[in-house]
């Protein structure tokens, strides 16, 4: 079967490369593609895999969805699964820990409240932008298309993080009053990410977004 796999941070410098397309055999789980990369990639040694369980502070996502909330490394896989690997993040934060809190787990992040701050890299920016009049699912289907991967779910609806190549995003949306008696969603996103990379990614949003906002 094939399957494509997506390296982020150090594991795509490991790799070479942010996208690979492999074979492995088929039934193969995630565990079994995690060991050979391992085996493949100097930089990966050790790092996925501790003591027989995903190691600590890593995030691997199947289709965007969380394999910790899946059955871990038996998690199955199929022709053309999209695999994710992230390591761990500087800050104290881990995306596994966010990928809970996006998906209702550790409660950190209120889909209708303020957006959190994602986790950020040595050396990345942050930038914060609102739009009123579109949904979070729209955006985070906006942020999908634009390269993102949802973290902890793959239903834009419930999705409240984002991320992608060198850049993450959190959503939050709140009601707003447009005038006396009309109200409008507005959504906010908060970035974190390379500074060139949020310099062409947020224009790419901005349009999108203001099309559907009006």
């Amino acid at each position: 079967m094939e399957l494509e796999l997506r390296f982020f941070a150090t594991f795509r410098e490991a790799a070479g490369g942010k996208t690979v397309v492999r074979e492995f055999e088929d039934g193969s789980d995630v565990g079994d593609v995690l060991r050979a990369l391992e085996a493949e990639y100097d930089g990966m040694d050790g790092r996925l895999i501790v003591d027989g369980e995903l190691a600590p502070q890593i995030n691997v996502l199947k289709n965007g969805r969380e394999v910790l909330h899946l059955q871990g490394l038996d998690t199955d896989l199929a022709n053309g699964d999209r695999l994710s690997v992230f390591p761990p993040v500087a800050g104290g934060t881990t995306d596994a820990d966010a990928a809970a809190d996006a998906d209702g787990d550790g409660g950190a992040i209120d889909p209708d409240g303020p957006a959190a701050e994602p986790p950020a890299e040595p050396g990345w920016v942050r930038r914060e932008v609102a739009y009123r009049g579109i949904s979070r699912r729209l955006a985070a289907h906006y942020l999908r298309n634009l390269g993102g991967d949802l973290v902890g779910t793959d239903d834009p609806a419930e999705a409240t993080r984002v991320d992608g190549d060198g850049w993450r995003a959190t959503l939050a949306a709140a009601e707003v009053t447009a005038a006396a008696s009309i109200t409008l969603t507005e959504v906010t996103a908060s970035f974190a990410g390379e500074e060139a990379v949020l310099e062409e990614l947020l224009p790419k949003f901005r349009r999108k977004a203001m099309r559907a906002g009006g």
